[in-house]
């Protein structure tokens, strides 16, 4: 069967894989990552490539890649090429050192380009290596949290990326930080993951479950079951149950509406760092307690 031929115009944004042979680890030290980057960098430099986000798994890699008027296969064919020749002459080896030709998945529309950065930016965590991604070294996430700090790799256009959250720097890495915490669009991690057909762009699908409510109108509703008033819960109290209410609120907005946190945030005058603590606590705990789940399901009847 005939290789499928690949979608390339200048300006085209991808998903880039690329996984070791049977699985097998392709960094095993700092010193083959350092190596990995490098002939990375001169790749970058000489093929026009802009890459805004990465994540370096132990047997494979993730990369968010604009292209310019040169096609992506002549910078991985480089880099795996060289990267593999490096490795085989190091260890004494032999053979190929990845599987097969990388994939690249086009992600056409803004939206999934920011799916795509917290989508490779979490990869360490679900694949269980660490509980958040900041702890994890070898991604761009660290760069994302602090741009101002300067870049620790010269080749990462952490620019281009920050600019999907907007234009001011200040406010975009906040956008990022809440954007970080947000629930997941699972058709959106889809299309990452398998590409699209020819040269289409991906089509964002709304979910059925999504509930058409105004903000308002859902505070009223949780506000009112949960016996509590609008005032104690955007007010500057701090009691048990105003604060419980805020993360059912938040979760039934950002779980069954188009609302985000940072919306809800906003609306209850709170920290997104803070809310979005408790939302995480109050989804652990929904976990463990049956009840706390049928009030949680309950809340979504009254809202609809």
């Amino acid at each position: 069967m005939a290789r499928r031929v690949r979608i390339h115009y200048p300006g085209a944004c991808f998903h880039v894989m690329l996984r070791g042979n049977a699985k097998q680890e392709i960094f095993q030290g700092p010193g083959d990552i350092r190596r990995f980057e490098e002939i990375l960098g001169e790749g970058v430099a000489r093929y026009g490539v802009s890459v805004y986000a990465y994540c370096w798994m132990p047997n494979h890699v993730h990369m968010a890649v604009q292209v310019s008027d040169i096609p992506l296969s002549k910078m991985m064919q480089s880099l795996s090429q060289r990267y593999t020749g490096w490795v085989n002459h190091k260890y004494e080896r032999v053979g190929h050192l990845f599987q097969g030709r990388y994939k690249a998945v086009l992600v056409a529309k803004l939206a999934y380009q920011m799916e795509l950065i917290r989508y490779i930016h979490l990869n360490p965590v679900r694949a269980g290596l660490v509980k958040t991604p900041e702890a994890y070294g070898n991604s761009s996430h660290r760069e994302y949290l602090a741009p101002e700090q300067g870049r620790t790799v010269s080749w990462l256009d952490i620019d281009a990326g920050m600019a999907l959250f907007g234009g001011d720097p200040a406010a975009a890495g906040l956008r990022y930080r809440h954007f970080m915490g947000e629930p997941v669009d699972e058709d959106r991690l889809m299309q990452l993951r398998t590409g699209v057909d020819t040269d289409n762009e991906p089509k964002i699908r709304t979910r059925e479950d999504t509930i058409d409510i105004d903000l308002e109108t859902l505070i009223r509703r949780v506000a009112d079951e949960m016996d509590v008033t609008e005032e104690m819960i955007s007010g500057p109290g701090r009691s048990r149950k105003a604060s419980h209410t805020r993360a059912m609120i938040a979760i039934l907005a950002m779980d069954h509406t188009a609302h985000t946190l940072y919306k809800v945030a906003a609306r209850l005058n709170r920290d997104v760092s803070t809310l979005s603590k408790q939302v995480a606590h109050l989804r652990d705990r929904r976990q463990k307690f049956d009840r706390l789940d049928s009030q949680i399901k309950q809340l979504v009847k009254i809202i609809k």
